[in-house]
């Protein structure tokens, strides 16, 4: 096995984990943080969990992994663990679940727009993923943080994966953002019909300057009100939040102001709202700290939450 493998093999794992109330969060954080080919791979092992429901009749029936594969801090389990590590045993890649017709958009340090074949408009985030399928570009998948101004068309059924989201529109604007298990969804105009494939009962139905957040296995969905100006804030330059875990707000730091935050094992239930700037990702930093009563520590390629009181 070359390290490329071992990196995936590393990534698949983790993606598992994310879903068990007993995640190692530390852990992750200093994987993700070792070499930045583990983000890349992690996010497409995201992306690839979305794909897998919309494309199972290229998979087939996948019950059982063909082999073992180690686990840092977990072990395989259910359906997604066997299908992934089927998968890589395998040798299938992402581009392999995908049709000649897809089309897939990808961003680095900075965003881009997306134009879709009906006129809709897709804003991307800063390290996010697109994939858009369909004889009529009616599913899409991300990874990563977008913003979706949706045509309005009745006789159209377009859907959005991201995370175990799925997203149902037949016309509205709504900011998503997606990070592992976890996600956000604001709607600035019209409604969304969101269902979770990890959380049993009706679809959720958000309107107009609605938010809804969901933060894992173990979380629950939350539906909220917002100021519809803030709903997509982070193509102005800031970030506003209610209640959201300090992790969260962490990757979105990373995202949008390319500062590596560590929130310890001992703060990750801690909860944050506010907004903050992002032009500037050390003062965005600064300013979290400040507000939420804790130090800010600098390490060797990444800064750490502490609390005063220890």
């Amino acid at each position: 096995m070359n390290g490329e493998d071992s990196i995936i093999d590393q990534a698949a794992t983790w993606h598992v984990a994310s879903t068990d109330d007993a995640m190692d969060w530390d852990g992750f954080t200093a994987w993700l943080e070792a070499d930045p080919r583990h983000r890349a791979a992690y996010d497409e092992l995201a992306l690839a969990g979305s794909l897998f429901d919309e494309h199972r009749k290229v998979l087939g029936t996948v019950t059982e992994p063909a082999a073992p594969v180690a686990a840092p801090t977990t072990r395989w389990r259910g359906w997604a663990a066997g299908a992934l590590a089927a998968s890589l045993v395998a040798g299938l890649t992402l581009p392999s679940l995908l049709r000649d017709d897809d089309q897939i958009y990808s961003t680095g340090t900075t965003g881009r727009t997306v134009t879709l074949a009906d006129g809709s408009s897709v804003a991307m985030a800063p390290h996010s993923r697109l994939t858009v399928s369909g004889k009529d570009g009616e599913r899409i998948a991300l990874s990563g943080g977008a913003y979706f101004s949706i045509r309005h068309d009745p006789g159209r059924s377009l859907s959005i994966s991201a995370g175990p989201a799925e997203i149902s529109d037949i016309g509205t604007v709504f900011d998503v953002q997606s990070s592992g298990q976890a996600v956000r969804i604001g709607v600035a105009d019209g409604q969304v019909s969101v269902k979770f494939a990890n959380v049993f009962g009706e679809p959720s139905v958000v309107g107009k300057g609605g938010t809804l957040s969901y933060e894992g296995a173990g979380g629950r969905v939350l539906i909220r009100t917002a100021d519809t100006s803030d709903i997509g804030g982070w193509q102005k330059g800031r970030l506003s939040y209610q209640d959201t875990s300090l992790r969260l707000v962490a990757a979105d730091l990373e995202r949008y102001a390319g500062v590596n935050l560590v929130v310890p094992d001992t703060l990750q239930g801690r909860r944050f709202s506010g907004t903050l700037v992002i032009g500037n990702g050390q003062a965005a930093l600064r300013d979290l700290s400040q507000l939420m009563g804790l130090e800010l520590a600098r390490d060797a390629g990444h800064y750490r939450l502490v609390d005063r009181a220890h």
